[in-house]
Parts: C-alpha cells; structure tokens; sequence
C-alpha cells in the first residue's frame, strides 16, 4: 500500500505565547517541525505535504532542505482549509492519506504502525486515548457528570481511503471541522475505526507544553584553553586581575567568558566561538570578550531562550583568584541580566601539573542551562 502524509502545519502557534511559530521551536537540539517529520520516513509512505503558514515559509524550506520526497503547500485561514489545500497535491496511484497534526511530535513508532495496519483492514483508522479526568458538562451556573467511561479523547494522525477523503473535503465546500474524521463521517456515510493511541502523542499548545518537552532545561558544555605570557593584560569574566602575564589572544583573551559562549552556544545547538568570531578576521582584534558574549545573548534572545544558570571553573596555579571571584560572578550577572545566584565561579589549581600548573597557561570548563520561554 501506498501512503502520502499531510502535516497541518498552517497554525501561529499564539496559544504558547512564544513570539514565533510553536513549530519552529528547538527540541532538544532539532526543530519541531523536523521531529514531526521525521516520524515519517517509512519505505510505505512516499510523499509528505506541509501546508505551512505563510510567514514561515523562509524557516519551514530551510528545515526540509535536501529531503526530496516533501511538497510544501500554504495553509489556509482554517484547519479545514489547509488540509483541503494540501489534498491538491496527493499522488494519483496514493492508496491511503495520513493526516496529522504539525505539533504533534512525539508520535510513537508502533501508534503510527498501528493506525496503518488498521486503515488497511477498516479502510480509515483515528487514534484515540481514554478519558482519565473526571467530567462534567457546564450548564449556565449548574454542571452534570458525564460518565467518563463513555468519553475518549481524538488524537493524529487520522488516516482514510485517498479517494474518499478527497470527496469528503470537495463535498465540505469549504465548511470548518475540528477534525478530518468529523469531516469524513458528515459527507462519507462510513464508520470511523478507532484505533488505540498514546498519551505520549500529546499536540504542542501552551507554554507549559513547550517547556516539558525539553524537560525544562536545554545544557551545554564548554572549554577553553589560552597561553600566559608577559606584556598582556589578565582579564577573567570582563574583570583585569593584577598580575605579570596575561592571556594571549586573538581578543582581549578573557578564556572564562570564552568557555561561557561555548556552553551556551552548546546548549543552543549553535557552532562554537572559533565559527562565530574567526581569530582569521580582523574586526575581533584585540576585541573584548564582553562584547562577544552580548552578540551570544542576542542570539540566545532571538531563539526564545533564556539563561537559567552557568557554572566554571578556573584552572590556574597564579594568581590566587578567590579574592577576585565575587566580582567577576557580579559582572557576568550583570552582564547576562541574571541574578547572581545564578551565576557560580569557582577556581582552583591543578598541583603544579599540566600548562596550568606550570604556569603556562589558563584553562576553564563551564556548563550553562537555558529554558523557553
């Protein structure tokens, strides 16, 4: 049998109050988008149709680029006006269409091979979870129980017959439906076969949805190393230390803030500070890492994120930096716009050992947290 899938993809995603499109955002390292179609590479479905919104077109080509076998359609005003769009561009020789839900990502292997095994037999298959709430049906200022046994709750990918889905949606006439199987049991004198879901297949909608899905936090690692040598100024965490050598540098050197943007563009799923600013180009020179780190914290900005904490540790035999560290963890706060409890520096030597103990260099590890928000 021969699958095509449609993504509903034509949302702005406003309910989860992210200032961009629910479907462009980063889970765990990969777009969302992305991980929804990605459920999908299966040898018996050969098309997948996302009917985008329209402001996203730029963002929605760049995350399927190089995938041949995805046809992008623009949405429509309503649900039911995407889908009937995308239904245009279903293969002639499809047997069945798998609609689902753009949001959806976390659709489990064995739901969706069920669903098609289902379809197959009963000629359409919808997925479905039972009821664990108990409910009531609101009345004015009075409410009734409904017995929650009998209620179940609908879930994607909704999969029917090509031809009569397509006939379902020409006979609608542009009508709006929560759902295809509403849609398809109105105009299709069929039943719908349910087939049992997951509570894992849970669609995107609030914030609260968007920060579970990373588990909260997104955690990035970063290092850096840098030679000590005489005629340099030692600047740690945007703070000059009084001592004879400074770090060598293409830039002021500060390798604490160096490790800092590394852990968090680590945490990004971003390349590292070496890609972003080249010791190659000229207009680094000499620069302050302060001013690297600002173009981090706009980066982070524009990605929805925001710091949760970052931890370092310096490794230097000299100088004894733990009369210094309350101001250089003040200045970062101050500098990422986070409380200062949030910010952890620590130093320490390594026993004369290695290009820090010897006193030929400076080395810091650093771990940053992010949230959505």
């Amino acid at each position: 049998m021969k699958f095509n899938v449609i993504l509903a993809c034509g949302g702005s995603g406003t309910r989860c109050n992210l200032g961009y499109n629910k479907l462009l955002l980063n889970v765990n390292g990969v777009p969302l988008l992305e991980k929804t179609v990605n459920l999908f590479n299966l040898d018996d479905i050969s098309q997948i149709i996302i009917s985008y919104n329209k402001n996203d077109i730029d963002a929605v080509k760049k995350i399927v680029e190089g995938r041949d076998n995805i046809v992008l359609c623009e949405g429509g005003e309503t649900r039911t006006q995407s889908i009937s769009n995308a239904l245009k561009f279903i293969e002639k020789d499809c047997d069945f269409v798998i609609i689902h839900d753009g949001a959806r990502c976390f659709l489990p292997k064995h739901s969706l091979a069920n669903a098609m095994l289902d379809a197959e037999k009963y000629g359409n298959s919808v997925l479905y979870v039972d009821s664990v709430d108990s409910l009531r049906v609101k009345d004015g200022n009075s409410s009734r129980p409904i017995e929650r046994n009998s209620v179940i709750r609908i879930q994607t990918p909704q999969i029917f017959k090509t031809k009569e889905i397509i006939e379902a949606y020409a006979l609608a006439d542009g009508k709006s439906f929560s759902d295809d199987a509403t849609l398809y049991e109105e105009y299709i004198n069929k039943p719908i076969h349910l087939t049992y879901g997951s509570e894992d297949n849970i669609k995107i909608t609030t914030p609260s949805d968007c920060e579970k899905i990373n588990g909260g936090l997104l955690i990035g690692n970063g290092w850096d190393t840098h030679r000590l040598d005489f005629g340099r100024k030692l600047i740690l965490g945007g703070v000059q230390i009084p001592h004879d050598k400074g770090l060598v540098a293409h830039s002021d050197g500060d390798v604490l803030i160096h490790a800092i943007m590394d852990s968090l563009l680590c945490a990004m799923h971003e390349r590292d500070i070496g890609v972003l600013f080249p010791d190659t180009d000229e207009k680094y020179k000499d620069i302050s890492s302060v001013k690297l780190l600002e173009e981090v914290l706009k980066l982070i900005k524009a990605k929805g994120l925001a710091i949760h904490s970052v931890s370092a540790v310096i490794m230097a035999q000299k100088p004894k930096l733990s009369p210094h560290i309350p101001t250089i963890q003040y200045n970062l706060a101050n500098i990422m716009s986070i409380e200062e409890n949030r910010v952890s520096i620590s130093a320490t030597t390594t026993e004369k050992l290695g290009i820090a103990g010897r006193e030929e260099g400076i080395s810091v590890s650093s771990i940053a947290t992010l949230y959505q928000l």
